[in-house]
C-alpha cells in the first residue's frame, strides 16, 4: 500500500471508470464535506500543510485503447473503488483551473490542464482525458462536453438523467465556491488539494479479486445498492463458467449492456429517480413466487444472491449456467423501461390507480399488463380503477388487493391469459351490493373518539373529490381543467363551514341544533355537520389557511375563482344545513356512477350523510320514525 498525494497520483496514471460502476452519485452533503475537509487543513509546525487521508483507491491495470497508445510514460487503470472521489476531485480541479489565467504553484494553466484534465498529441486532433468514463458509458459525452467544456464533443439527443444532474450540480457547487474567494485563496485551495490530500493506492492483479473488492467496498456516504452488487456477482460468476472465452466475453458484454439500460431508465427522470433495490425486488416478484405476495427489498437481496452463487443447489436453486444468467439479465433489462413508464405514465388511468394504491403489488400488475402489449390494457386498467375505488367505499370491499401480484405473475409467466384475468375481474365487479353495509360503514367513520371524524376519515375522500371535480367540469360543459391529478399532493381537504364555527358561523350552526335539548346530541350534531360529505371540498395550495374561519361572504368570493368544486359551492347564496345536505346528496348520486350496481334511496342518502335519526330530523325536519334503519 502506497500513500500518494494528488500530484503524484496523476503523474503516471490515466483513470477510467469500468463497466460495472454506477453513475456519479455524490450530492451536496458529500461535496460540502470535501470542501470542509479542505478548509480544515492548516499549516503545521514545519510550515507545511497537514496531511489529510482520504481513503483507499483500488485500481486494476488495463490496456490503452488503440487510439490512446501514443501517450507514453503512463499506465491506464480501471477505478475499482474510489471513482466518486476521483470524479469530484477532477471537477474541482477543472473549476480551479477555469478560474485562473496563469495557473498555480508556479506552473502554467496549460501545463496543469495537461497534468490533471487532458493532454493532446502533437497535431492536437487526439485528446486523452486523465480521468473519464469509458466511451460506451451513457454519461461519457456529457462529462467531456458539459463538465470539462470540450466543445468538440456532440451530445446525444437524450442525455439528461439523474447522474448528469449530479455532475452538473457538483460543477456548479465548486464554481460558486471558487468564484467567491480571492485569487490568493484559490492558490491555497490548490496547494491543499494537490499536496495535502493523501490516497492509499492499491493495485489489484487478479480479475476475481477485482470483483470481490468491488462487492465489499462502499463509496463515501453512498453504499452500493443490491443491484450494483448483483451485477458484480454475475460478472464474477461469468468468469468461472465452463465456456469458451468468446462466450464469456459476450455474456459479460450482455450483462454490462443490460445494466447500462437499467441505470439509464431508472435515472431517466432526474426529478424522480427510481430506487434500484425496489425495482430489483419488483422484477423478482414477477420472476419468482415469494412466500408473501411480493419480495421486500431485504428478501429480494437474500433470494437473488441464493439464485446466483457458487453453490446455488444448496438453496434448492438451479446451478448457475450461461443460460440462467442470460435469461435473468434479459428479462431484468426488458422490465426497466416499463417500470419507468409506470412511474412516468401519460395514461390517466394508470395515474389514477397509483394515486389510490401505489404499493408494489399494484405496480407489478400494471407492469405485467404493459409487458403484454395488448389492446386490452386500457379495458383492464379501467376495471382495476373500479375495483380499487369500490374497495375504498366503506362496506363494499371486493378483494385483497395483493391478489394483483398473483395475477401479475400468472400473466408474466404465461400461466393465465389476459382473458382469464379479465373474466375474474368482471366477476368481482358483478358482486351484489348491500346498502345497509355502506350505511353502517360510513356511520362507523363518526364513531372515533379522537382526531378527525366522519367523512374526513374516509381513506378515499380526496380521490373521490378529484373524481367529483371532473364530473362537475363535464356537467358544466367545460373543457379546461382547474385541478388535476398532478396537483394531488398540493391539494388538501378542507371544511367549508369551519371547525371553529363560533367565530362567524354560530347562526348557521344554531339553525341545526336549536331543536335539540340534549347536550350530547348537540355536540354530536355539530361534529356531524362539520364533517359530513357536503361540507368538505378540495382546495389547492393551502387556500383555506388564509380563509380560516372567515364568514361565508368572504369564502364565497374566494371560491368563485377556484376549482369546479369551489365554483359550484360559491353559487349558493348562503351556506346552511340545506346547502350542505343538498351538496352531499348530489355527491352521493355521483358516487352511484362510480360503483356498478349501486343505487341509493333518499333514506339511504340521509342516513349516510347524517349518522343518526335525531340529526336527520334536525336537518330535514322529519319525524324520527320515518328515518329508522333496520
Amino acid at each position: 500500500m502506497e500513500a500518494q498525494n494528488l500530484s503524484e497520483l496523476f503523474s503516471t496514471r490515466i483513470f477510467r471508470t469500468p463497466d460495472y460502476q454506477r453513475g456519479y452519485a455524490w450530492s451536496e452533503k458529500q461535496l460540502s464535506e470535501l470542501w470542509d475537509d479542505l478548509e480544515d487543513i492548516h499549516i503545521d509546525e514545519n510550515e507545511e500543510y497537514k496531511k489529510h487521508y482520504t481513503g483507499t483507491i483500488f485500481l486494476k491495470e488495463i490496456s490503452a485503447s488503440s487510439t490512446e497508445k501514443w501517450l507514453k510514460g503512463v499506465k491506464f487503470y480501471d477505478v475499482v473503488d474510489g471513482q466518486q472521489r476521483l470524479t469530484t476531485i477532477s471537477i474541482l480541479l477543472f473549476e480551479l483551473l477555469n478560474a485562473t489565467e496563469i495557473g498555480y504553484a508556479e506552473e502554467s494553466k496549460v501545463d496543469l490542464l495537461k497534468k490533471y484534465i487532458a493532454t493532446s498529441n502533437m497535431s492536437g486532433n487526439s485528446k486523452i482525458y486523465r480521468f473519464s468514463y469509458l466511451d460506451t458509458n451513457q454519461n461519457y459525452k456529457f462529462l467531456l462536453r458539459e463538465i470539462f467544456e470540450d466543445n468538440k464533443e456532440i451530445l446525444p439527443v437524450t442525455y439528461k438523467n439523474h447522474y448528469t444532474e449530479n455532475l452538473q450540480f457538483a460543477k456548479d457547487f465548486f464554481k460558486e465556491k471558487i468564484l467567491s474567494i480571492s485569487p490568493e485563496e484559490r492558490e491555497v485551495v490548490y496547494q491543499k488539494l494537490t499536496t495535502s490530500f493523501l490516497f492509499d493506492i492499491r493495485t489489484i492483479e487478479n480479475d476475481l479479486d477485482v470483483q470481490a473488492v468491488f462487492e465489499t467496498m462502499n463509496n463515501r456516504g453512498k453504499p452500493l445498492s443490491t443491484l450494483e452488487k448483483l451485477k458484480n456477482r454475475l460478472i464474477y460468476l461469468t468468469a468461472k463458467l465452463q465456456c469458451s472465452q468468446e462466450d464469456i466475453e459476450m455474456l459479460r458484454k450482455n450483462i454490462n449492456d443490460a445494466w447500462g439500460n437499467i441505470y439509464t431508465w431508472l435515472a431517466q427522470n432526474p426529478k424522480q429517480v427510481l430506487n434500484e433495490d425496489v425495482f430489483l425486488s419488483a422484477h423478482l416478484s414477477l420472476y419468482r413466487k415469494p412466500e408473501e405476495y411480493t419480495f421486500s427489498e431485504t428478501m429480494a437481496e437474500k433470494k437473488v444472491f441464493e439464485m446466483f452463487c457458487n453453490k446455488a443447489e444448496k438453496y434448492k436453486e438451479e446451478t448457475v449456467s450461461y443460460t440462467k444468467i442470460e435469461d435473468y439479465i434479459l428479462k431484468l433489462s426488458e422490465l426497466a423501461p416499463i417500470w419507468f413508464e409506470i412511474h412516468n405514465s401519460k395514461s390517466q388511468l394508470i395515474n389514477k390507480i397509483l394515486v389510490m394504491d401505489s404499493r408494489k403489488e399494484v405496480k407489478i400488475f400494471l407492469t405485467a399488463l404493459i409487458n403484454e402489449k395488448t389492446d386490452k390494457q386500457e379495458d383492464i386498467f379501467g376495471k382495476i380503477e373500479k375495483i380499487l375505488f369500490r374497495n375504498r367505499v366503506p362496506g363494499i370491499w371486493l378483494m385483497d388487493e395483493r391478489t394483483m401480484a398473483n395475477w401479475a405473475r400468472e400473466i408474466y409467466n404465461q400461466e393465465k391469459s389476459l382473458i382469464d384475468i379479465l373474466n375474474e375481474i368482471e366477476e368481482l365487479l358483478a358482486r351484489p351490493i348491500n346498502n345497509i353495509d355502506i350505511i353502517n360503514g360510513f356511520k362507523y367513520l363518526f364513531t372515533y373518539e379522537r382526531g378527525a371524524k366522519g367523512f374526513h376519515r374516509w381513506w378515499n375522500l380526496k380521490y373521490f373529490l378529484f373524481e367529483y371535480e371532473n364530473w362537475l367540469k363535464i356537467k358544466a360543459r367545460e373543457t379546461n381543467d382547474k385541478v388535476t391529478l398532478s396537483d394531488y399532493d398540493e391539494t388538501t381537504i378542507e371544511h367549508i363551514m369551519p371547525q371553529h364555527f363560533w367565530n362567524n358561523w354560530q347562526t348557521e350552526m344554531n339553525e341545526v341544533t336549536n331543536s335539540l335539548a340534549d347536550e350530547n346530541q348537540i355536540v354530536q350534531t355539530r361534529k356531524v355537520m362539520i364533517n359530513t360529505l357536503g361540507n368538505l371540498t378540495i382546495l389547492k395550495n393551502g387556500k383555506n389557511s388564509s380563509l380560516g374561519d372567515k364568514s361565508w361572504d368572504v369564502k364565497k368570493e374566494r371560491f368563485s375563482t377556484g376549482s369546479y368544486n369551489e365554483i359550484a359551492i360559491s353559487k349558493c347564496d348562503t351556506w346552511t344545513k340545506d346547502s350542505i345536505s343538498g351538496r352531499g346528496k348530489e355527491m352521493l348520486i355521483f358516487l352511484q356512477t362510480k360503483v356498478n350496481g349501486l343505487v341509493f334511496s333518499d333514506s339511504d342518502i340521509e342516513n349516510i350523510l347524517f349518522f343518526d335519526n335525531y340529526i336527520i330530523d334536525a336537518v330535514y325536519g322529519k319525524s324520527l320514525s320515518a328515518n329508522a334503519i333496520d
